[in-house]
């Protein structure tokens, strides 16, 4: 995840130039709205399978916003991602339904890392 995030309001927020700002701002808009009762958490997936083959796809630009090609072969992943296989949609949805329910009640300000141990 290293989408550049403006700094905005947040006071502890990182400059936009900087990797992972997304996950600072949330854990920085945690801390401050963690009184009011408001749960904030991000989610980082690994390589996940949508059923789309990225061979042959011209990037233009998105190269950190989509896996890169060569990890779509089962011998990469087998290499690179701990569970040996992407993941399929469902498994960050549950992830996300998990954050949702009342069962995260005391998780604020947490990046979950969903990439089969790739990281």
């Amino acid at each position: 995840m290293a989408k550049l995030t403006s700094k905005g309001n947040y006071p502890n927020a990182a400059p936009k130039d900087q990797k992972y700002g997304s996950i600072i701002v949330v854990s920085s808009v945690a801390s401050t709205y963690g009184g009011s009762s408001v749960r904030i958490n991000c989610i980082s997936p690994g390589q996940i399978d949508v059923g789309v083959d990225l061979k042959g796809f011209d990037m233009g630009g998105m190269t950190a916003q989509l896996p890169p090609a060569s990890l779509q072969t089962k011998e990469a992943q087998k290499q690179h991602i701990g569970l040996e296989r992407a993941g399929m949609p469902t498994e960050v949805a549950r992830v996300a339904g998990f954050l949702a329910s009342g069962f995260s009640s005391y998780m604020t300000g947490s990046n979950l890392v969903v990439d089969g141990g790739a990281s």
